[in-house]
């Protein structure tokens, strides 16, 4: 990132919003240069002209500035050690059961968002709909065969990190894919042991729980 426009977001992130002559006197450029860096900007989609702040003596309005959601991505936030917290506490209290438990629960919740099986469904269907929703929740999965087994693949996973301390967290991709597949998937690989990916073997014909 550009210095000047890093600094012009990091001072709509504390401020919420600014106008072109407010951004200019603060880093110390003219006006019209202010402008063009919130043109770049404008078009990464990192800011935005929300609103107008009308003049009280005549003359053009002047824009107000504030970040996009995607400009808010940029800025660092420390979800894996919050949460390493939280499953730390959660299994002091609810014991190694319990988090089980609980996750297990929280699978099933997250499972039940996805669509469906249709009546008479491929198996090809329903394991692309599998990676589509993975994809949605942030996992980058792929699905083939082996053999007369389908496979499915997990790339990357959004709980890689917390799942190296808290190996418990596997599970979310496992029921999910339990629960859409109607099948017992086999783990045979995990990246919480330091394996390239995660491999789960379909353990029984998905077309005789599909079509029926």
């Amino acid at each position: 990132m550009q210095p000047t426009r890093q600094k012009i977001l990091e001072l709509l992130k504390e401020r919420g919003q600014a106008t072109v002559g407010e951004l200019a006197a603060a880093v110390g450029l003219t006006q019209m240069a202010v402008r063009h860096h919130l043109n770049v900007l404008h078009g990464e989609n990192l800011v935005v002209a929300s609103s107008v702040r009308h003049r009280k003596q005549p003359g053009r309005p002047r824009h107000l500035y504030t970040l996009t959601e995607a400009a808010n991505e940029l800025f660092p936030e420390d979800y894996y050690h919050l949460a390493d917290y939280l499953l730390d506490e959660a299994k002091a209290t609810l014991g190694a059961a319990g988090l089980d438990e609980l996750l297990h629960r929280i699978a099933d919740r997250m499972a039940a968002e996805a669509p469906p099986p249709k009546p008479k469904q491929l198996p090809e269907e329903r394991l692309d709909q599998l990676v589509r929703f993975l994809g949605g929740k942030g996992f980058t999965a792929r699905w083939g065969r082996d053999g007369d087994d389908y496979v499915v693949r997990v790339l990357s996973c959004p709980y890689r990190q917390v799942a190296h301390v808290h190996g418990e967290v596997c599970q979310l991709d496992m029921q999910i894919i339990k629960e859409m597949l109607k099948v017992e998937p086999v783990q045979a690989t995990c990246m919480a042991s330091s394996d390239e990916q995660c491999t789960y073997f379909i353990g029984q014909p998905i077309e005789v729980v599909m079509n029926h």
